[in-house]
């Protein structure tokens, strides 16, 4: 079974080529880290479990969640930037597992300038939306090997001018031993799309965020390390996460993403009480855009 990893693994690479030669992405909002465990480990989260929020990142790693598993996340992002996430995840029968869930961001009081004869320097305010919702499984091989895959649709609004496009994830997952795990993905794969208004130009094709990862994750006792290899906008960067469980009611987590204009260090914790955990992850932003707290509450059933 192992052969069904490696051949995932060549397919993600062959595929990376491809998005070298594309440009002009869109829905720039979708391409946040998702959730504050992610967020706190740097995004270095391919190759996890246990957390439906790991389905942003790999729907083979769902398959953990032997109960119906729920996190809701908010996050305020530069004070116009709104981020809520709800996703959930709970075994079928058998070796399948079932996953879903909605990202919705929203900017507001963007400023738009308008000519006419009458006032050439008009401005206007408008908000800006991106919606994805998703589903799908995630099919547990053996012991080792899990595989899934999510499909949905991504939804973009600016001002007056809406557009969409399916999407589907692809993920595979494996256990090498007790102590290390391994993870490839690709989300976000689908056609461009264009923005429209009635008696208006369409915009010009917008392809969507499609995202490369291929990472490994190593754990001692109660710790962890991950890394992930991402490609995003045609550039490859480094995420590194770490977590400890300090204590069976708390755990702190730490990163660091190589390759960025604006972030690198993350940090975060959570708080554990019968079957609920409330994340936390600070991220701190370089080039005067301040810092960011994300917040995530999660319920096992």
């Amino acid at each position: 079974m192992r052969r069904i990893f490696f051949v995932f693994v060549i397919l993600t690479g062959l595929s990376w080529s491809r998005t070298w030669s594309e440009s002009g992405d869109g829905l720039a909002l979708m391409k946040v880290e998702a959730g504050a465990r992610p967020s706190g480990m740097a995004g270095a989260f391919v190759s996890l479990t246990g957390d439906p929020m790991t389905a942003v990142y790999n729907p083979a790693g769902v398959v953990a969640n032997d109960r119906f598993t729920a996190s809701f996340g908010h996050v305020v992002y530069w004070e116009n930037i709104r981020f809520e996430t709800g996703y959930f995840a709970t075994r079928l029968q058998g070796r399948f597992y079932l996953h879903g869930g909605i990202r919705y961001a929203r900017v507001d009081d963007l400023q738009g300038r308008f000519f006419s004869t009458l006032d050439p320097a008009f401005i206007t305010e408008f908000d800006a939306h991106d919606l994805s919702i998703k589903s799908g499984l995630a099919y547990k091989v053996n012991d080792k090997i899990s595989a899934g895959f999510a499909m949905g649709w991504f939804f973009e609004k600016i001002d007056t001018w809406r557009g969409s496009s399916f999407n589907i994830d692809l993920g595979v997952r494996m256990a090498i031993n007790n102590h290390i795990d391994a993870g490839a993905s690709v989300t976000n794969l689908g056609s461009s799309f264009q923005l429209t208004q009635s008696g208006q130009p369409s915009s010009r094709d917008i392809t969507l965020p499609t995202t490369y990862r291929l990472g490994g994750s190593y754990r001692y006792q109660k710790y962890l390390g991950a890394m992930d290899m991402v490609v995003v906008d045609e550039e490859l960067h480094l995420h590194a996460g770490a977590e400890a469980d300090l204590h069976e009611l708390f755990s702190l987590r730490g990163g660091y993403m190589f390759n960025y204009d604006s972030k690198n260090l993350t940090a975060g914790a959570s708080f554990h009480h019968r079957n609920m955990t409330f994340d936390y992850a600070f991220v701190p932003y370089t080039n005067d855009l301040g810092t960011t707290h994300l917040f995530n509450i999660t319920f096992r059933l």
